[in-house]
């Protein structure tokens, strides 16, 4: 499987944020998607998932070219996104039920997975039952997990996964990640998480003043692990002359 992006371009008024971007992604992808606030991180998933249109730019899922509506691709699409939240007016039940219904899953698959995602993921017994406006910040980053990965996607989009996370739930997510990993599944993560990016990636990509910096191997990123990954990425990103010293302090 692939997904190809070719020649995306995305701008705000004279803000260029994003400048003729170029990808390849294949199957067994576990891509760390790094970069300073307003990168144009966000923007690239976003136009990725159709939530903004680009100026430019064309997609290739599996060879074929998306056009229109893209549903093809979209029922293949998982998306963790802070942009469209889970529907706090649902209990957790009803939103992956929701969920579930838009996909058109056999409901034994439903209760199956469901089950077994919420007893891995969540210690309250009665999460399903609460309404998602009651949970923490936690708890609706974990349900809205579940309703990403419900369908089963083979393209897996991450934003700021472990944002709000306590460190047990970081490691459960982690574990997670590395049993879904698949070679026939992409999974592309988009995180300021380094040291949580690093246990997982074996690819990086870096994009910083709306190109791409860095796309390569976590090893040559890190040169074969004698780099800590936040330490390689200041050291593409910013320039020595802002690590001096400050005399006057």
């Amino acid at each position: 499987m692939n997904l190809i992006i070719e020649n995306l371009t995305k701008r705000y008024g004279n803000k260029t944020v994003l400048n003729n971007i170029n990808l390849a992604f294949e199957g067994g992808d576990v891509i760390g998607l790094l970069g300073k606030n307003g990168a144009g991180k966000t923007t690239f998933l976003n136009c990725l998932i159709d939530l903004v249109e680009p100026d430019t730019g064309k997609f290739f899922y599996n060879d074929a070219l998306l056009e229109g509506e893209r549903m093809n691709f979209k029922q293949d699409l998982g998306v963790l996104s802070d942009v469209v939240p889970p529907i706090p007016e649902f209990t957790g039940y009803e939103y992956l039920e929701f969920l579930s219904h838009l996909h058109q899953l056999k409901k034994d698959d439903f209760k199956k997975r469901t089950n077994e995602m919420i007893a891995f993921f969540f210690d309250e017994p009665d999460v399903l039952i609460k309404k998602i406006s009651d949970y923490s910040t936690g708890m609706e980053k974990k349900i809205a997990l579940c309703g990403a990965v419900l369908h089963r996607p083979s393209v897996l989009l991450l934003d700021e996964p472990f944002a709000g996370l306590d460190p047990i739930a970081v490691k459960q997510l982690i574990a997670f990640i590395e049993i879904y990993r698949k070679n026939d599944r992409i999974i592309l993560i988009a995180s300021h998480d380094l040291a949580y990016v690093q246990k997982i990636a074996n690819r990086i990509l870096v994009l910083d003043e709306s190109a791409i910096k860095f796309d390569g191997k976590i090893e040559d990123f890190t040169s074969n692990g004698t780099k800590v990954i936040d330490d390689a990425l200041f050291n593409l990103l910013v320039p020595q002359s802002k690590t001096a010293a400050f005399d006057w302090i």
